[in-house]
């Protein structure tokens, strides 16, 4: 009984639990049922920046895009931090919420980035500081970016390993000011040494030999004047172009299946050396066989073939297939196809060993020239461009007058590189733009130098303070002076040219000059002491393409005294006032007037004094210089010069008028002022001076110059050390002045010599030993600043 009891009560209790529990789960029920009143958003009362020190509040706010008034969005503030930090002004940026009566303040608290106080380097010895301005994009007083920064290290690294510093190092490190909120940024590099090419292994090769393979490489193994030139460098750049022209050479020797291996570099466990080896398979050589034309043939088969370089059974050249290549492209453009395809296919046999060739043409469109711009010129006007354009907006594009104008931009020598680029027009699809991009090169020279000559003219010290693009219009304006102490010379020039005047195709240029010296000749004593003063007015004009006609107008007073032989160095002769006019034919056809390499140069001129003073003469006088590149870097280059003067009454020349050789500009093996007809002077005073009596100069022979001159200078210059712009030079110099070859059978002299030229930033320092063949004598020793001719 107590059992079903018990029994009772705890059912009686499960159900009770039971009850409870649907109970709760109702009550839960009831409550998730019922809908809660949201939280509104809060409303944004203002909007308030803290922190900025340099930078404006506006510029801030300018970029917050919540509003006074408008509901708080998270996801419009994190717009709002993400648009302020591209200012790029930023290194933190904090948002906080201050509760006020009308809603809730937004607080735009900034911690702006450092300035940049300084940029230093610490162990920069391998580079300048100049070379650095171009690679380090962090500049000081800007703001501090770190990107920027590790920009900078790359391109430093990258510069070190154009030297050949694969083992350079660069980091950087920043000191800031948190008082000042600046910043100095430090580039610590340890350069390390380089790594040196050690030796080139050419495996394979028995057509064309080591010597000849590694001539034309970039990469050359080092030697003892690496560290100065850089040539034994190893730049993986410049290697991977060595062994694409490798192959091209071979193929230019007609070896078409010429094939070159990977190239094996290993480096020494030190890694301060590199050891390089080539795998080359040569082939057999092979022939140019038919040549043919297909496509757009605009002129006559024949007219084609005749202007062909390759012709049939001749080895096959690679070079001069990409050379013909070119000539039909531009004989193509001259028509206004600038867009003309000429692809040559050549077909190889190998059982014959030949190479068929189809050029395949496809002229494309023809059209116009569009827009012409150029760019790059930061000093030089854009006019000073455009007058030496052949083409011209609006005319049928002519690839020729393209090629002739960029040859005409440089011929300039203000630029270092001029860059023609063309690409379709946006205004129309017949029209083409041309873009010239040009690079300034310092035209402005400020050269204080000095110079040492075997003779009697001794020391040279000059100074010119010259600018061959005056205020960018290229005008030409200098001032010099020279002074030597052997003779007492001293030289002063001023000087101004204008090559377009009033946008014309006239020149006009003039100058105002006076010399003092002591002429010296052979015997070493003073021959006499002269002073000349004078001013010339030069007007020219293009007569045809290359070519100008120039007429000069000169007025010249001359000062002579102390004079060694009256007899022979007549005052009357050698005093008095000269003025006369020249005409001069200029051809010009040089690549660059100040460090031409190849073209044509050659002057004719005729003066005639006497227009109402006292010295009164004919003057003619011929010049032709020729500059053509060799192999290698090599420059050949030649000067003729011819001259003749003659009375125009029956007054002699005047002495002082006559040719005399030897020295920098002629015999460069032979004294100055040492070469042609001589006098004797006079045993007795007068004529012969009292000083030259005292110094037994009685009878001795002394060159007084002759009415004609004839000479020519032939010289090879060739790169010694290409990195230091250091090259060598071997040259050859014959002629002699003369009086009447009618009378006289003037002997040639000759000399041969050699030299170093440093073409340094103030000018080519000339170091030259002048040997003479002809009549003996000692080496001269020339040492100057400037160039040759």
């Amino acid at each position: 009984m107590k059992v079903n009891k018990y029994r009772d009560l705890v059912l009686h209790w499960r159900n009770n639990l039971n009850c409870l529990t649907l109970t709760l789960a109702g009550v839960i029920w009831l409550c998730l049922s019922i809908p809660v009143k949201a939280e509104s958003p809060k409303s944004i009362s203002g909007i308030e920046v803290r922190g900025n020190r340099k930078i404006e509040k506006a510029a801030i706010l300018s970029r917050i895009h919540s509003k006074t008034g408008s509901a708080v969005s998270k996801e419009l503030v994190r717009q709002d931090i993400r648009s302020i930090f591209g200012l790029g002004y930023f290194e933190e940026i904090q948002v906080d919420e201050e509760s006020t009566p009308a809603g809730v303040k937004l607080v735009f608290v900034v911690r702006e980035k450092p300035i940049v106080s300084k940029v230093s380097f610490e162990g920069l010895e391998a580079l300048e500081i100049e070379d650095t301005k171009d690679l380090v994009s962090i500049k000081e007083f800007e703001v501090l970016d770190i990107g920027k920064i590790n920009q900078s290290v790359e391109k430093l690294l990258q510069k070190y390993e154009e030297k050949g510093f694969y083992l350079a190092d660069v980091r950087y490190e920043i000191e800031r000011d948190a008082k000042k909120n600046e910043a100095a940024v430090i580039f610590k590099i340890q350069e390390n040494d380089k790594i040196q090419v050690k030796n080139i292994n050419i495996i394979g090769n028995s057509l064309i030999p080591d010597s000849e393979l590694k001539g034309i490489m970039q990469t050359q193994e080092g030697g003892p004047f690496s560290w100065l030139s850089g040539s034994g460098a190893y730049r993986e750049n410049v290697f991977e172009r060595d062994v694409a022209m490798l192959g091209f050479y071979y193929g230019t020797k007609g070896y078409v299946r010429a094939r070159f291996g990977k190239p094996e570099v290993s480096v020494s466990p030190d890694k301060r050396w590199v050891y390089i080896t080539f795998f080359v398979e040569e082939g057999k050589q092979y022939r140019v066989g038919k040549v043919d034309f297909q496509g757009d043939l605009l002129y006559r088969r024949e007219e084609l073939e005749e202007e062909l370089g390759l012709k049939q059974g001749e080895v096959f050249d690679t070079d001069a297939l990409r050379r013909e290549t070119l000539k039909y492209t531009e004989k193509y453009s001259d028509l206004g196809y600038a867009f003309a395809n000429v692809i040559p296919q050549p077909i190889i046999n190998d059982e014959t060993r030949v190479v068929d060739i189809t050029f395949e043409i496809d002229r494309g469109e023809r059209v116009y020239i569009g827009e012409i711009t150029v760019t790059g010129n930061t000093r030089t006007k854009d006019k000073v461009v455009r007058r030496e354009l052949l083409i011209h907006e609006g005319e049928l594009f002519n690839g020729t007058k393209k090629r002739e104008s960029k040859e005409n931009v440089t011929r300039l020598g203000f630029f270092d590189s001029v860059e023609f680029h063309q690409s379709s027009s946006k205004k129309a699809p017949n029209l083409v733009d041309i873009e010239i991009r040009v690079k300034e090169r310092s035209t402005g020279q400020l050269v204080v130098g000095a110079g040492y000559s075997t003779g009697p003219a001794g020391f040279l010290f000059n100074a010119q303070l010259s600018q061959n693009n005056f205020l960018g219009n290229g005008q030409v304006a200098a001032l010099s002076a020279q002074l030597q102490t052997g003779n007492g010379r001293s030289e002063y020039n001023l000087s101004f040219q204008e090559p377009y005047v009033g946008h014309s195709l006239w020149s006009l240029g003039g100058s105002l000059y006076q010399l003092r010296r002591d002429v010296i000749y052979l015997i070493g004593n003073r021959s006499y002491s002269e002073v000349k003063t004078g001013a010339d007015i030069k007007l020219g004009h293009p007569i045809r393409e290359f070519t100008n006609l120039y007429l000069t107008y000169r007025f010249e007073h001359s000062y002579v005294n102390s004079i060694i032989d009256t007899s022979i160095f007549k005052p009357d002769d050698l005093n008095g006032n000269l003025s006369s006019v020249t005409a001069n034919v200029v051809f010009d056809k040089r690549d660059d007037r100040f460090d031409p390499r190849k073209g044509w140069y050659w002057t004719a001129s005729t003066e005639l004094a006497g227009l109402g003073f006292d010295r009164k003469f004919l003057r003619s006088s011929a010049t032709m210089r020729f500059y053509h590149p060799i192999v290698w870097d090599f420059i050949f280059r030649l000067n003729m010069t011819g001259a003749n003067i003659s009375p125009t009454t029956d007054t002699p020349v005047p002495v002082n008028e006559l040719y005399i050789l030897g020295g920098l500009f002629s015999l460069r093996g032979y004294p100055p002022m040492s070469v042609g007809p001589k006098a004797t002077l006079a045993n007795t005073v007068p004529p012969l001076s009292q000083e030259a009596a005292d110094q037994n100069l009685q009878g001795k022979d002394i060159v007084v110059g002759g009415k004609n001159q004839a000479f020519l200078n032939a010289e090879i210059e060739f790169p010694i050390l290409k990195e230091a712009r250091v090259r060598g030079v071997i040259f050859f110099d014959a002629g002699n002045s003369f009086n009447d070859l009618r009378v006289t059978n003037p002997k040639i002299l000759a000399n041969y010599g050699y030299g170093i030229r440093w073409f340094t930033p103030i000018g080519p320092l000339r170091f030259e030993f002048g040997h003479p063949i002809v009549n003996g004598g000692s080496p001269q020793f020339i040492f100057t600043i400037g160039p040759a001719f």
